[in-house]
């Protein structure tokens, strides 16, 4: 599967962390998605039927799906589109500032 590893600036971060989460289709807030505020690890699949998504892209300058259209915003999570989940985060572990370890089982 493809792994997307996105690095946000402060404005991305503030925008990711301010948007009301009760108007989410599959409601997650920022902190329940990134275990450092600076970086987004997910999986890079969408989840509508599979396609890979454009990082960067779309209405939320997120990811973009662009088989079918779905938008979801720099947090991966879906905000329009046919896509019924928000973009998966894997489990993974930061060793240090600069390690991190994906997919790792507990």
């Amino acid at each position: 599967s493809s792994g997307i590893n996105a690095e946000y600036g402060q404005e991305e971060i503030a925008k990711a962390q301010s948007a009301d989460v009760s108007a989410l289709r599959d409601p997650q807030s920022d902190a329940e998605r990134c275990q450092n505020e600076k970086y987004l690890i997910c999986l890079g699949v969408c989840t509508h039927l599979g396609c890979v998504p454009i990082a960067h892209a779309g209405d939320w300058k997120g990811y973009y799906c662009p088989c079918h259209g779905s938008h979801y915003d720099t947090c991966a999570r879906i905000m329009k589109g046919p896509a019924p989940l928000n973009l998966e985060v894997p489990k993974h572990e930061y060793l240090d500032e600069g390690t991190v370890i994906i997919g790792k089982e507990d």
